[in-house]
């Protein structure tokens, strides 16, 4: 949390807890629902801080199941709750169809990708059935979802989704049985065990990078300092080709995810105030670390946003 706390979510119960002192610090209310994690665990994000919300957190639970069991219906709720906030309250949404194992992953867009899982069973091997396909994008403003996108690989237990440097997603995984199985194997098991072991990697393009999107980044980023405190303050240089009506400078930090569970997704905005350009044509911003912001330290990415599509990210490394 901004505060230097940490949330810690479990099943259907959460409560921030104070890590110097080893203890918890407010209990939440318990999410509606069904169970929220292994072996029926739900995607988990914490939603893009920015001045707008004046950095106040707000985490958010997606999908999860009922049991261990292959004709088990997996839950389509999802919930948001503001941690920090004097009475914290769930409030719930629901996505287009119910999934267990679901990734969350945040955009770069504000919007957050809701990817991978099943519809029906659990965690476990040979226990997932129905794979969900779809890519959903879920807006935190409008609280609306759309689909973006099919895939024809099941993404069941063990597979990853992450966001690269180039502001695609990488989609990868899925070994849903106790030892590898390949294709050819698949018809020695039985139904149980009817998804293979999958090696292919697939990328996932968000809207802001499709069409004429791709070659309207901006480019030759480059960062006055890589090395970053709370308090810093540094300038960013970069090329466009066309004239720039808006800009965002983005803080983030994939974290480390196993088992559909994201811990440490970070994603700031960071301040600044508007942009100039330089005899040469070249935009130069100056930016600021947000004050009172407590982050995790280590390493970050930083993006430039122009006129809704990123740059390539650039490397940081965010020091206490």
């Amino acid at each position: 949390m901004p505060d230097g706390s940490l949330f810690v979510f479990s099943d259907t119960s959460s409560e921030l807890f104070d890590v110097a002192a080893s203890k918890a610090i407010k209990k939440m209310p318990n999410m509606p629902g069904m169970h929220r994690t292994y072996p029926n665990t739900g995607g988990s994000v914490m939603l893009p801080l920015h001045r707008g919300n004046n950095y106040e957190p707000e985490v958010m639970i997606c999908g999860g199941g009922m049991s261990q069991a292959v004709d088990s219906l997996c839950d389509a709720s999802c919930g948001r709750l503001k941690p920090m906030s004097r009475e914290p309250r769930w409030k719930m949404t629901e996505m287009p169809e119910p999934r267990g194992m679901v990734e969350g992953v945040l955009l770069l867009d504000g919007m957050v990708l809701w990817i991978n899982g099943c519809q029906r069973g659990a965690q476990g091997f040979g226990l997932a059935k129905e794979p969900a396909l779809e890519a959903l994008i879920y807006d935190p403003c409008s609280d609306r979802w759309t689909s973006s996108g099919q895939s024809k690989i099941a993404r069941l237990y063990h597979s990853v989704a992450l966001l690269l440097l180039d502001g695609t997603v990488l989609v990868a995984g899925s070994n849903p049985n106790e030892m590898p199985v390949t294709v050819s194997q698949v018809e020695l098991y039985n139904q149980d065990q009817a998804f293979p072991t999958e090696f292919r990697i697939e990328i996932w393009t968000p809207p802001y990078l499709r069409g004429e999107n791709a070659s309207r980044r901006p480019k030759d980023i480059r960062l006055s300092r890589l090395e970053l405190k709370i308090s810093s303050r540094f300038t960013i240089g970069f090329d466009m080709e066309e004239g720039l009506s808006t800009l965002d400078v983005i803080l983030y930090a994939g974290g480390f995810v196993t088992h559909s569970v994201h811990m440490g997704q970070v994603m700031v905005y960071l301040v600044h105030r508007g942009w100039e350009t330089l005899p040469s044509g070249r935009k130069r911003v100056e930016v600021y670390m947000p004050e009172g912001l407590k982050l995790a330290p280590g390493p970050y990415v930083v993006y430039v946003v122009a006129n809704g599509v990123p740059g390539i990210g650039q490397f940081v490394t965010v020091h206490v």
